[in-house]
């Protein structure tokens, strides 16, 4: 990861509640724990479903995008 990318990271993590962090903390771990390997590029059941609920809770409000993140944080 570039630097760049490090500190956009931390910029977001330091501006988030609580209880958002806990969210953070608990989707950049499940994110870990589903890298793959190059050779091995395909989705499962349950990170279609994740994917899934994910955009359904983008839609209606619940979550926001890295994007709006971004700009909501000025970086």
């Amino acid at each position: 990861m570039r630097s760049s990318h490090h500190d956009d990271l931390n910029h977001i993590l330091d501006h988030l509640n609580d209880k958002n962090k806990v969210v953070a903390k608990s989707f950049l771990s499940w994110l870990l724990e589903k890298q793959v390997d190059e050779e091995d590029e395909y989705l499962t059941s349950d990170d279609l479903k994740a994917l899934e609920k994910g955009r359904i809770e983008y839609q209606s409000g619940k979550t926001k995008s890295l994007e709006d993140l971004k700009r909501e944080f000025e970086i």
